[in-house]
């Protein structure tokens, strides 16, 4: 049975950024040509009612005042940037409406989406964009958004979705009165805030300390303890940001500024069959799943690798954190055996590696450094940021997503379709997101790199037949995995047509 998740509206966050979503701040500057976005296409089964989706934007605005805020740095930059809410807000910017030539396939619709992933956002404004997308074929439409990582986290985007949908067709849309922000904070203040908060800092700094102290006396063997799985998390962390990326050919190539997005669906009753018959977790089968793929995909292209490095985000939430907005994230490295033909033995070399992360805590270790860094100046960020970019090859993405079906302004969401960012060097991320009984999953490749695209998701359907026909011998493929409904176009097809679309005039369904 489906569990109700309940939080308080509005979502009031620190106005001072965290040190986690600090780094994703920064990131972008320490590498321009990195979008560091969350993004999620939703499929719609009939174009919603204007007014209604109308409403769905203010109340969402209403609901999570971070979406009015924009960044502002901390004078000489001697602290962490600052939300403040923007005073020249305009919603019909943020909110778009674009109608594709019609009828418009899905290719189309993912071609526009990639379009505008490949954008960066206006660091001036509220770090989102969201667009209604009509003129597809039957009638039907999408809404395509990005958010900057620095808002929030994958996990965190059910915040976002949770706000802006509804759980029937017919449930009424009430707006909140929004209660506007204290006037723009003048240089004096914006200095008082800074003293205090690291006068604060520093009390926390000495009080956490104390607190050690006291439980080193009174439980040794406690504290013994969590200092060792402390060291062995540090460790693990270090190790993975100081191992250099394997070469991998087919990057050499990569832009780091293109976008080509592609979409398919899995059934989740499906892959859980599988974990339980092979007892790992979901994580590990889709880790496999996604070295097989992209083992034959190299193949395809003639090159031969034994292995390739895999980042893999993990939430660090709690529970009760689930639907909040910032980044509660950590990350760890994957060694896929991209090279290995036998399934059950990449599977077997994956979750030894990911048992080991686990067992060290090394994701968790990467908030201990963030924090840490907030004592010193916002420098300090941009080296870490430099570090971390460029060291993996492809980036995996697993996200919990809703349990039961939702509506946005009477249309049925169909499907949901998560995107993570590719870079420099990095020409390929996978994002996943359960939604019901499916796994939506989203394609980000940089063309430049991986001219082919579609291939990966053949042969990610194909890398999970395979691994079920291991562990379910006397399976039935019942349900094979499949693309999405996209219909690949040749070249010739694509000529004459806009991947922009075409605005309506009078923009924005946050009119």
């Amino acid at each position: 049975m489906a569990h109700t998740t309940h939080f308080h509206y509005p979502l009031q966050l620190p106005s001072r950024m965290l040190p986690t979503d600090a780094l994703f701040w920064y990131v972008e500057e320490a590498t321009p040509e990195l979008r560091p976005l969350v993004a999620g296409l939703l499929m719609l089964d009939r174009r919603p009612d204007h007014d209604l989706l109308h409403a769905c934007v203010e109340r969402w605005v209403a609901r999570l005042p971070r979406l009015r805020q924009r960044v502002v740095e901390a004078p000489l930059h001697l602290a962490l940037p600052e939300w403040e809410e923007d005073r020249n807000f305009e919603l019909e910017y943020h909110a778009r409406e674009v109608i594709l030539p019609e009828p418009a396939t899905e290719r189309h619709l993912l071609d526009f989406a990639g379009a505008v992933l490949a954008t960066p956002l206006d660091h001036m404004r509220p770090l989102w964009e969201a667009y209604l997308i009509e003129g597809l074929e039957d009638d039907r439409a999408a809404c395509f958004f990005k958010v900057h990582h620095s808002v929030m986290d994958g996990v965190g985007s059910l915040a976002v979705f949770d706000a802006f949908t509804q759980a029937h067709r017919a449930e009424p849309v009430r707006v909140p009165r929004h209660v506007p922000s204290p006037p723009p904070s003048s240089d004096g203040q914006r200095v008082g805030r800074l003293l205090r908060d690291a006068a604060g800092n520093a009390v926390a700094g000495v009080g956490a300390a104390a607190a050690a102290a006291a439980r080193a006396v009174l439980r040794p063997g406690q504290v013994v303890g969590e200092v060792m799985r402390a060291v062995r998390g540090v460790r693990g962390l270090v190790a993975d940001l100081t191992a250099p990326a394997t070469y991998d050919p087919l990057a050499q190539a990569s832009t780091g500024i293109g976008r080509r997005l592609d979409a398919m669906s899995v059934s989740m009753p499906r892959l859980r069959r599988i974990k339980e018959a092979l007892d790992v977790t979901l994580n590990d089968v889709v880790l496999t799943a996604v070295s097989g793929a992209v083992g034959r995909y190299h193949a395809h292209r003639k090159v031969h690798l034994n292995e390739l490095h895999c980042m893999v985000p993990m939430s660090l939430r709690l529970e009760d954190e689930r639907q909040t907005l910032g980044n509660r994230v950590g990350a760890f490295n994957v060694a896929l055996p991209v090279g290995e033909p036998d399934p059950l033995a990449r599977l077997a070399r994956i979750q030894r590696q990911t048992g080991t992360a686990k067992s060290d805590r090394r994701g968790a270790a990467y908030p201990l450094l963030t924090r840490a860094l907030a004592l010193m100046p916002g420098f300090a960020y941009r080296l870490l940021a430099q570090n971390v970019t460029g060291r993996v090859n492809l980036i995996c993405t697993n996200m919990p997503g809703p349990p039961a079906e939702r509506y946005l302004a009477g249309a049925k969401v169909e499907a949901i379709y998560p995107f993570a960012p590719v870079a420099l060097g990095t020409p390929l991320s996978i994002a996943l997101m359960s939604y019901g009984d499916t796994y939506g999953v989203g394609i980000d490749t940089d063309p430049a790199a991986i001219p082919d695209p579609e291939l990966l998701s053949r042969y990610l359907a194909a890398a999970v037949d395979e691994i079920e026909a291991r562990a379910l011998p006397h399976a039935r493929l019942a349900e094979p995995s499949a693309p999405s409904r996209a219909h690949h176009r040749s070249t010739a097809e694509r000529k004459g047509t806009s991947a922009r679309g075409r605005q309506r005039k009078g923009a924005g369904f946050g009119r």
